[in-house]
């Protein structure tokens, strides 16, 4: 949020029944529900405990929206957050942990980035056991924009680390036509994930 909702950590969580509807319309299609924490100023990892009920659901995962991680002073939607690759290794490793304990399928992990500086240290986040970690590139704009950006954040990526892409259907639209599947495939790597928002 742009003003300080819950204690002052400009976010919201959602109340359990919203979340229940969601997991009952994901569950009629067979699908996985991804709970998405766009935290403000509190920490990813308090965050992702509060889910903790929906989480030792075996259809349940996470995405991580470190756009709207911001410090102490910052506002989200006026800068642009960040978060650290061994935060997201807390919290894998936090996932990793519920998994184990509840004898879970795999739990996918998603982390959004467009930019260079939205995860600092990337390399600070190690595989762990039962955790699916998908780096959802989601850059707004032309395709060859969107290309460079997916070009840009994919270099040197960990092994363990599958890539995601994400389609806007109405921001991509501001700056030419959405993207094609053929032309989302035809990426290198190509993405294990893609995403229309």
């Amino acid at each position: 949020h742009g003003t300080p909702a819950d204690g002052g950590l400009f976010r919201t969580r959602e109340p359990a029944e919203v979340v229940e509807q969601y997991l009952a319309a994901a569950r009629r299609h067979r699908g996985v529900l991804l709970l998405n924490v766009q935290p403000g100023r509190a920490d990813f990892l308090d965050e992702v405990k509060a889910l903790e009920q929906w989480l030792i659901e075996p259809d349940v995962g996470l995405a991580l929206d470190a756009e709207w991680a911001v410090d102490s002073g910052e506002v989200p939607g006026e800068v642009v957050g960040t978060t650290t690759g061994s935060e997201l290794d807390s919290v894998a490793a936090y996932l990793s942990s519920l998994v184990r304990a509840n004898d879970l399928p795999e739990k996918v992990m998603v982390y959004h980035q467009f930019h260079t500086t939205t995860v600092v240290d990337e390399a600070d986040l190690g595989p762990h056991p039962g955790v699916v970690l998908v780096k959802s590139i989601d850059g707004v704009g032309a395709p060859a924009d969107k290309i460079a950006t997916w070009n840009r954040l994919t270099q040197d990526l960990a092994p363990h680390i599958y890539t995601g892409f994400k389609l806007f259907y109405e921001e991509d639209r501001r700056s030419g036509p959405l993207m094609t599947e053929a032309e989302v495939l035809a990426l290198r790597p190509q993405p294990s994930y893609v995403l229309y928002e």
